[in-house]
């Protein structure tokens, strides 16, 4: 882009920028490429070995030595000093293969028609549809809640859709079999002397109900690892399947307790909505933090780890609700120490996650400023989700396609980071190599397409 003055506040993109950034556009000294370097070209090999990495840490610290990436070529550099050059014919898309989706969001549905039919039947259509209305209300509360947190890196909505439909059709099917079967088996096994349904409660419900929602989430780890790439990522996923489940379970528990369905939504939909959300979310973390190990095996035994924190926290919520009675004091007990407790811990993991990512992806963005592929002041425009959305406003200056093409670039920009950390981790060797040179045309490409319509 042109050192051109940007509009004026409220038009654009802004005029102030925090600690003396730049403008998204403006020169700030960066050169583009001498014309002899090499150009990207397709699906050119542009790496030259890969030596040992570094320290090992959360997933961004030092690993010298990976591998090379060669300079774009003009038409796709970033911040360029003369009139635009034209874009090139767009890469062939590439065909993403969603067999995998298209058997767990079949088998999810199925399940969860199948639910809805047996509660249309036990409970009357009337019945279920109200408590279904009323189960709306919670879903949304924690929906909103995954959705803040999903917005830093989106997964892809057809995994979500998937982990959805697992979560509130075969995970609660499975339950509804299994609960009443494995609670007192285990309960006798153990010598506890509980009663069938008591049993079926405090060690059926967590054993069971947390295996299923867990048993999803491994399947997204390993059929769609590109898509499972951190701890953030695995606390959306978890957290989708505990919302859909919770949202099932509650049509049952409204429909169930019509008469007194008042007290019942109190509780389970505005006191204490979250309590899957917290339970499942320790798998979630579990397997985002393998997906970030050096150790390709590490899941195997940091999933265990992880379904045992969910058992537990969803065992000791269904114990003391057995034990305490029904007082306002046991209530108070129970849902501030085992559920807003919880709570306030999950929002803290959440947020200090969320900081580590900002550290990640500004890591390695950085490692394309020397190429040329992306500038210092994309990297800091792309690790803020306000500064993001300054530049699509920007951008759409030149109509929808300006944004539609700004949004592209900032899309593939980051996933091109996570691809980059991937081939420091190791987890997903020549496939991460296919995608950086997949997203960095996309990056170019993209840049080039919003340069043109914004007239830059």
């Amino acid at each position: 882009m042109s050192n051109q003055q940007f509009p004026p506040r409220g038009q654009g993109y802004p005029q102030q920028h925090p600690q003396g950034q730049q403008p998204f556009g403006a020169a700030q000294g960066h050169q583009q490429p001498p014309p002899g370097q090499q150009q990207f070209q397709g699906h050119q090999q542009h790496f030259q070995g890969q030596q040992a990495y570094g320290q090992q840490g959360y997933g961004y610290g030092a690993a010298p030595a990976q591998p090379a990436v060669a300079a774009p070529a003009a038409q796709y550099a970033p911040m360029p000093q003369s009139q635009f050059m034209p874009v090139h014919p767009p890469a062939p898309v590439r065909r993403r293969r969603i067999a995998a989706e298209v058997v767990l969001l079949s088998l999810g549905t199925l399940a969860l028609l199948v639910v809805v039919a047996l509660f249309a039947l036990s409970f009357g259509g009337g019945s279920t549809f109200q408590a279904f209305v009323l189960a709306l209300i919670p879903l949304l509360i924690v929906g909103s809640a995954v959705l803040l947190v999903d917005r830093w890196e989106p997964e892809p909505r057809l995994l979500l859709i998937v982990a959805f439909v697992w979560g509130g059709g075969v995970a609660v099917f499975m339950s509804s079999l299994l609960n009443s079967v494995v609670g007192p088996a285990l309960a006798d096994a153990l010598g506890t002397g509980l009663e069938p349904d008591a049993a079926s409660a405090i060690l059926g419900a967590p054993v069971v109900e947390e295996f299923w929602k867990g048993l999803g989430l491994l399947l997204i780890f390993l059929l769609r690892r590109r898509q499972f790439n951190g701890p953030v990522d695995g606390i959306v996923y978890a957290s989708v399947i505990a919302a859909a489940f919770a949202f099932v379970e509650n049509i049952q528990y409204f429909a169930v307790y019509e008469e007194t369905v008042t007290g019942t939504f109190i509780i389970r939909g505005l006191v204490s909505p979250f309590g899957h959300l917290i339970y499942t979310s320790c798998m979630g973390l579990a397997l985002g933090l393998a997906s970030r190990s050096r150790n390709r095996a590490a899941w195997l035994w940091m999933m265990p780890l992880g379904y045992l924190a969910a058992a537990l926290l969803h065992g000791l919520w269904n114990g003391l609700a057995t034990f305490l009675g029904g007082g306002i004091g046991a209530l108070v007990i129970l849902v501030v120490f085992v559920n807003w407790l919880p709570l306030a811990v999950w929002a803290f993991i959440v947020f200090w996650l969320r900081r580590k990512e900002i550290e990640v992806l500004r890591s390695r963005l950085s490692d394309y400023v020397p190429s040329g592929w992306i500038a210092p002041h994309e990297v800091d425009m792309l690790s803020s989700l306000r500064a993001r959305k300054q530049a699509r406003d920007w951008a759409s200056r030149g109509g929808p396609a300006g944004a539609k093409a700004m949004k592209e670039f900032q899309r593939a920009a980051v996933a091109l980071a996570y691809a980059r950390q991937d081939l420091y981790t190791g987890h997903t060797g020549i496939r991460a190599r296919q995608d950086e040179l997949v997203l960095l045309e996309d990056v170019g490409r993209s840049r080039a397409q919003f340069r043109a319509a914004v007239g830059a």
